[in-house]
């Protein structure tokens, strides 16, 4: 009976999709229609998808995810609507989806082939080549470009819950959960055609990766992925992907001090220490390459100019250009390590309800305002902070790609453009008030350790 009402179920929405979008080509554009033709693939593959990452091993998590997407569709439409309907096109997004939309029509009238819209370039050019790319796949309806990086962001934030439920033993996965699909953040902000949706998707398959190499759950599979995820960051933020890199680095440090620590006598430690000597070894190379790829990319003056020099006029330009619109405020002066750490706290709470002017920045700063209730809530949890980053190698991570971060973003002078910034790494704020308790830590540690290596296996 039941497979039989199933099968009704989806005859019914078949024939219902059908009229839907034989009334849509008739009364709608294409720029909205055009999202009929992508909701159906994308729908099938996050169902199937999301049970693959969560239902064998983080069951409880499935529901959340899904309703994460469904909220993802809802928060990429409402981004269509603010960028056409509310500032008449005057956004990024409206530039990628011109360009996208007249490759696309180049490789569909013979001009040019396929390999002209592969996606190449660094930053813009590599953005705009990725939209033609898609755009020849899929269409180049608007609405239909948002739902598509829309969905791209999504499932990067299930690569950062898969992330930390794989690499913080005790973690509130529930809560951890429901906080990165609910946070206004992560719904809205990288829902748009461009660079945010882009870069939260490669940071969660990179994030996944390090959490496994921190696990030690194997070593050629978690090269592979976050090799991508550092690739791609860096061909569209390769300052964003230095981030990423400089906060593994002392996470690596952590996870081999813990295996120094352990008893001597356990077979296989020889191995672990010299596997996480070689990714420790990896990661500083890595992090040298993308660093002089990050100042030749972001650098405003000539090539005789120091590094010093040369990050120092970077921030002042970065001032410079986003100290622009109606929500320019001051940036913190920063004249040395004793302002990093208000610097940096200060920098990722904004904006705060007092600073907030418009129903966008009155949103965000609500949901700031709720999350610091949050852990103000989750003081035992907030209160282990430190010695989760102690014995907790992704707690190191985490934490330390959040204080390069929040000190890179002190330079912005625009809250618009740091609360779009600042959503790449709020997945790692939600982490904070999800860290586990310190009793519960103690007491289930060996049951947690068994429990994350089979989410890896």
């Amino acid at each position: 009976m039941n497979t039989e009402l199933s099968r009704f179920a989806i005859i019914g929405v078949a024939i219902g999709y059908l009229v839907a979008m034989t009334w849509a080509m008739s009364n709608i554009a294409y720029d909205i229609w055009g999202a009929l033709i992508v909701i159906p693939p994308m729908t099938v593959l996050t169902v199937l998808g999301v049970r693959r990452l969560f239902a064998e091993q983080l069951p409880a998590l499935v529901i959340p995810m899904l309703w994460g997407f469904v909220l993802k569709l809802g928060g990429s439409a409402a981004r269509y609507w603010i960028a056409f309907d509310v500032y008449g096109g005057a956004s990024d997004s409206g530039r990628y989806h011109d360009y996208g939309r007249a490759m696309a029509g180049t490789v569909w009238s013979g001009e040019n082939n396929l390999g002209s819209v592969l996606p190449a370039g660094t930053g813009t050019q590599f953005v705009e080549r990725f939209t033609s790319f898609a755009y020849t796949l899929f269409g180049s309806s608007k609405l239909g470009g948002f739902l598509l990086f829309g969905w791209l962001a999504f499932w990067g934030v299930a690569w950062f819950v898969k992330a930390a439920c794989v690499g913080v033993p005790g973690l509130a996965r529930r809560r951890y959960a429901w906080l990165c699909v609910i946070a206004p953040s992560l719904v809205y902000w990288p829902s748009s055609i461009g660079k945010e949706a882009l870069m939260l998707c490669f940071l969660g398959i990179a994030t996944y990766g390090i959490a496994l190499l921190l696990v030690r759950a194997a070593f050629l599979r978690p090269l592979i992925y976050t090799a991508i995820g550092i690739t791609g960051s860096a061909l569209v933020r390769p300052h964003i992907a230095g981030v990423w890199l400089a906060a593994v680095v002392p996470a690596l440090l952590v996870a081999l001090g813990r295996t120094l620590g352990r008893d001597q006598r356990r077979t296989g430690r020889g191995t672990e220490v010299l596997m996480l000597l070689s990714v420790v070894a990896l990661a500083g190379v890595a992090m040298a390459i993308v660093g002089s790829f990050a100042l030749r990319y972001l650098k405003p003056t000539d090539d005789e100019t120091s590094v010093s020099q040369g990050i120092t006029a970077i921030l002042e330009e970065t001032t410079r250009r986003s100290d622009t619109g109606g929500s320019n405020f001051p940036p913190l002066v920063v004249s040395g390590p004793k302002d990093w750490p208000y610097a940096v706290v200060r920098t990722l709470t904004r904006p705060m309800l007092y600073e907030a002017h418009g129903v966008l920045q009155l949103l965000s700063a609500a949901e700031m305002t709720a999350l610091i209730g949050l852990c103000l809530l989750s003081w035992r949890r907030l209160a282990a902070l430190p010695r989760s980053i102690a014995t907790i190698p992704f707690a190191a991570f985490a934490v330390t790609a959040l204080f390069v971060a929040g000190l890179a973003y002190t330079s912005f002078a625009n809250l618009g453009i740091l609360t779009r910034q600042k959503s790449l790494v709020f997945p790692f704020l939600l982490l904070i008030p999800c860290l586990p308790l310190p009793k519960r830590r103690a007491e289930e540690a060996p049951v947690e350790a068994e429990r994350e290596l089979a989410l890896v296996r």
